[in-house]
């Protein structure tokens, strides 16, 4: 009787202590702890951006569009007004990780070693350190809700899976992505307790009404919803043909994804169809949706975010390991396991790609690192630490990256708003705050729109830096004419050997707006590869407007990968020739075609009282639109190109008196 007492105690505890150590280990991934660096901070200063958005209650979707929502600022980064939020936020976050996981964990096996060991790489892959990116988590949370209900709870709507369901209500206004995916897979449960199981899903107005409640809480209005959803969805529906980038073996590397996506999918229906028979398509369709939304923010781009979708799609592996183990067939198991390990084989010679072999398994080998784990303790034995080095890095930031003097409400063009943080300016956002992100007409529109309100910060730092070689007058470029006029250049700042800034110019609002006019000057069309003569620029400044529609192919192409690079290549006045990326929706709305400004020293020639004649040189003699293709053509946009020309008159110009000279080089497009 003692001995069957002391085997239930020891029993107990060790269960607990299972439990208690994966708790520690997935607070210690998902709370914020990590002390902040220049690079982070200046890299990507749009998290910055969304820490200040949330403190200053801005509205999503009418303040400020992006890709992320209102509670964005929980992807990564620290802000001192936002970091308490945060830490709730992820603690809260992280008991509904914890309690989901470990249900599933106990379905893989009663053995409390192997529970433990895959609860441990689970949360490891779900928050493996590749730039703090929280893709691969929002994909934890979606693979956990969608398996529990279809394998493990048996379609019933338990607490945890409620918990889940809230959990994504916060998500969702996480990131965009994190939202459609929320609402696939809430699709395909609800519809299960509607064909299957003849009940109510109360999961649709749980999820519903999380997230609402998580919308008022971060400050916003009602009334913003609508435009939030619906500039959402414009951002969303034109990063494919505005971020997408080519790579060597790029087709090779997504065919591998696709490859051991269509296994792992082909495995977890199959588990479906033994369990579920024909309503096993149910939770295929939502695994699908999963994988692919992975797939296209991964190889759109192509670069670190190749690493978030692969990490994603192991998650999603170990995932299906824990619901086919149980199957009572070998080769179900071992088909599993196989799976597994090649997809993990492929997630570590992506991951060696982004990083070396030494930093790879530095890396790895942080996700375990004893002060790592424990990093949490540290906020409540030391809460000043990450205060401390978040001033640091702002220090670092100012002296790197030194500007003009300026003082009240500013903002930054084109990004890299930490620069205006680090000197404790007032952030004054556009509507897009990154303006590469500006990539269709009616985003280009939203900013120039600010500009002409009386809300607009009353002064810019201005630096051209343009992604992906894009055409320079491309980003922001249907603001161009308002900042002309609008506003007047104060000082610039010129590039020195210890300046890693570079050029930048300040520019004070004008009291009063000075007028431009655009004078039709020419419309003709064009085909890939045909060279076209625009207007003299001695007629003035010559604006482009580039009428492109993709056709149906294009749209699918577009939809399930992503169409052709397009190029556009302009011959100067003085004999020198460029290749620019083209952004076809950024080319629609409009933008300054001639003279070619290359740089931020170019731009300022436009303010000074001879620069018109130190920019005649650069006047486009020819242009020629084609995309990166073996024949230099393709079926995804319709022919013939439409093009408009029209002068550009700014009447009086803005100058600025001192006498400016320059050189001015550009770089091939990228191959």
């Amino acid at each position: 009787m003692n001995s069957f007492g002391k085997d239930t105690c020891w029993a107990t505890a060790v269960r607990w202590l299972a439990g208690g150590s994966t708790l520690i280990y997935v607070f210690s991934r998902f709370i914020p702890c990590t002390p902040p660096n220049d690079r982070e901070l200046f890299h990507v200063s749009w998290v910055q951006a969304l820490h200040v958005a949330f403190d200053q209650h801005l509205q999503f979707g009418r303040d400020i569009v992006f890709t992320y929502g209102p509670w964005g600022f929980l992807n990564n980064g620290y802000y001192p007004p936002t970091h308490l939020v945060s830490v709730i936020a992820w603690i809260m976050l992280s008991l509904v990780f914890w309690r989901a996981g470990w249900r599933l964990a106990r379905h893989l096996s009663d053995n409390l070693l192997f529970s433990w060991l895959w609860l441990i790489g689970f949360t490891g892959m779900a928050c493996m350190p590749v730039e703090d990116n929280i893709d691969a988590r929002l994909t934890a949370w979606m693979v956990l809700l969608l398996f529990l209900h279809f394998f493990v709870e048996e379609g019933s709507f338990s607490p945890t899976q409620a918990l889940l369901v809230v959990s994504l209500g916060l998500l969702s206004l996480v990131k965009f992505t994190g939202l459609m995916e929320s609402v696939m897979v809430v699709a395909v449960i609800a519809a299960d307790n509607i064909c299957r199981h003849r009940r109510f899903p109360w999961i649709v107005p749980l999820l519903a009404a999380s997230f609402l409640c998580f919308w008022i809480v971060a400050g916003q209005h009602l009334s913003s919803l609508g435009l939030f959803f619906l500039n959402s969805w414009r951002i969303t529906s034109g990063y494919t043909e505005a971020m997408m980038r080519t790579v060597k073996n790029e087709i090779q590397n997504a065919g591998c994804f696709l490859m051991m996506a269509t296994l792992l999918c082909t495995l977890i229906g199959y588990v479906a169809w033994l369990r579920h028979r024909f309503f096993g398509m149910l939770p295929l369709l939502g695994l699908v949706a999963i994988v692919f939304i992975s797939f296209k923010s991964g190889y759109v781009r192509n670069d670190e975010h190749e690493t978030f979708a692969v990490m994603g799609l192991s998650v999603a592996s170990l995932a299906g390991l824990a619901i086919a183990w149980p199957v009572a067939k070998q080769s179900v198991r071992l088909a599993s396991l196989l799976l597994l390990v090649v997809i993990l084989f492929f997630a570590s010679s992506t991951l060696s790609r982004c990083f070396s072999r030494e930093q790879l398994p530095e890396q790895l080998a942080r996700t375990l690192d004893i002060h790592r784990v424990l990093a949490p303790i540290k906020l409540l034995s030391e809460p000043g630490y990450l205060r401390e080095a978040y001033e640091k890095s702002l220090a670092d930031v100012r002296a790197k990256y030194p500007i003009p003097p300026m003082g009240g409400e500013g903002d930054i063009y084109s990004m890299n708003q930490a620069i205006l943080f680090a000197y404790g300016l007032r952030y004054h956002a556009r509507p897009v705050v990154q303006s590469y992100s500006a990539y269709t007409p009616e985003l280009a529109e939203l900013n120039a729109a600010w500009l002409r309100t009386g809300r607009a910060a009353s002064n810019l730092l201005f630096i051209i830096e343009p992604i992906d070689h894009r055409f320079p007058a491309l980003e922001d470029g249907r603001s161009w004419p308002e900042l002309l006029t609008r506003y007047h250049l104060t000082r610039y700042h010129i590039k020195n050997t210890n300046d890693a800034l570079g050029t930048c110019l300040l520019l004070s609002r004008s009291a009063v707006p000075r007028e431009y006019h655009l004078t039709p000057l020419q419309r003709t069309s064009i085909h890939f590869g045909e060279p076209v003569n625009p207007p003299s620029a001695t007629n003035g400044l010559i604006w482009a407007e580039i009428e492109m529609e993709k056709s149906l192919i294009g749209t699918m192409v577009s939809t399930l990968y992503k169409p052709p690079i397009l190029v556009l290549t302009v011959s100067l006045r003085d004999g020198r020739q460029f290749d620019f990326r083209l952004i076809p929706a950024m080319a629609r709305s409009g933008f300054l075609l001639s003279p070619v400004i290359g740089d931020t020293m170019s731009f300022a020639l436009l303010a000074s009282t001879d620069g018109q004649a130190q920019l005649a040189g650069r006047e486009v003699m020819s242009m020629t639109i084609s995309a990166r293709t073996q024949s230099g053509s393709t079926i995804c946009y319709r022919l013939p190109i439409q093009l408009r020309f029209y002068r550009l008159d700014i009447n009086p110009v803005m100058k600025f008196h001192d006498r400016i000279t320059m050189e001015w080089t550009a770089e091939p497009a990228d191959k």
